[in-house]
C-alpha cells in the first residue's frame, strides 16, 4: 500500500539540485529508485484502482504516467542533466485512444508535481496545439456556459478556489464576434486549474485523498476538453 514518499524523497530531491552531475546521480540511484520511483509505482497502482472504482476518466500507469527525471537538453542553455522535481500525470482514459488520438499531441488530465516547498496538483490542458485550441474555441463559441456551470460546482470551486486560470490572448481571436457572451474563455490560450499541497501532504497516505478530490472535481472540464478535441 502507498504510505507517501518519506523524507528521503525530499532530501534526495533538495541534494540533487546541489549535486546536478550524472557523477552523482550514479552514486545516489539507488535512493530515487527506493525513495522516489518504487512508491510513485505503488501510487500509480493504487489509485488506478480508485479512478476504476469511481468511475473517474484517467489512467495511472507506471509506464506511462511517471515522467523521466533526465532533462532534454538539447535546445536549453541549462545543460544539468536532471530535473529536480518528480512529475506524474494521469492523462484523459480513452478506449480507442489508438484511433482517436494516433498522432503524439497534449492530452487532457491531472499531473502531480512533487519538489520540496513547491508542490502542487493542477489539471486541464496546459499547451493545445493550433487544431486543439480551433476546437476547443468552436465548442465555446457554441455554448459557452458549459464552462461556466462548471466553475459554479460546489466541489470545483472546494478543491480549486481560484478557478480557472491560463494564459489569455489580449485581443479576441480572429474570426470571433468581439462581444461573444463568453468572450473570456475564447481569449484562453491554456485551460488550467492549480492548487498547492504541502509537503506534509505529499508524505502521507493522504495524498491519495487529495489526488481523487481534486480528480473528481475536475472531471466535467476534462471530459469537456476531450470532447471538444476528439468530436
Amino acid at each position: 500500500m502507498f504510505q507517501g514518499f518519506d523524507n528521503k524523497a525530499f532530501q534526495f530531491l533538495k541534494h540533487l539540485k546541489n549535486n546536478n552531475s550524472r557523477e552523482w546521480f550514479a552514486e545516489n540511484k539507488s535512493i530515487y529508485e527506493s525513495a522516489l520511483r518504487e512508491p510513485s509505482k505503488l501510487l500509480l497502482n493504487e489509485i488506478d484502482q480508485l479512478f476504476i472504482k469511481h468511475r473517474l476518466p484517467y489512467e495511472a500507469n507506471p509506464k506511462k504516467s511517471l515522467f523521466r527525471i533526465n532533462r532534454d537538453t538539447r535546445f536549453s542553455k541549462d545543460k544539468t542533466p536532471y530535473k529536480t522535481n518528480v512529475g506524474i500525470t494521469f492523462q484523459v482514459h480513452r478506449k480507442q485512444d489508438h484511433i482517436v488520438h494516433a498522432t503524439k499531441t497534449e492530452k487532457p488530465g491531472m499531473y502531480l508535481h512533487i519538489e520540496p516547498g513547491a508542490c502542487f496538483i493542477a489539471g486541464g490542458l496546459y499547451m493545445p496545439d493550433g487544431q486543439q485550441l480551433k476546437s476547443i474555441r468552436e465548442r465555446i463559441e457554441s455554448d459557452w456556459t458549459i464552462l461556466h456551470k462548471i466553475q459554479q460546482q460546489r466541489a470545483f470551486k472546494k478543491e480549486f478556489p481560484k478557478g480557472l486560470l491560463g494564459e489569455k490572448l489580449k485581443t479576441m481571436p480572429r474570426g470571433y464576434d468581439p462581444e461573444h457572451p463568453g468572450k473570456e474563455y475564447l481569449r484562453m490560450k491554456q485551460f488550467i486549474v492549480m492548487e498547492s499541497i504541502p509537503d506534509s501532504a505529499v508524505k502521507s497516505e493522504t495524498l491519495i485523498k487529495a489526488l481523487l478530490a481534486k480528480a473528481s472535481a475536475m472531471s466535467a472540464l476534462i471530459m469537456f476538453l476531450d470532447e471538444a478535441i476528439t468530436d
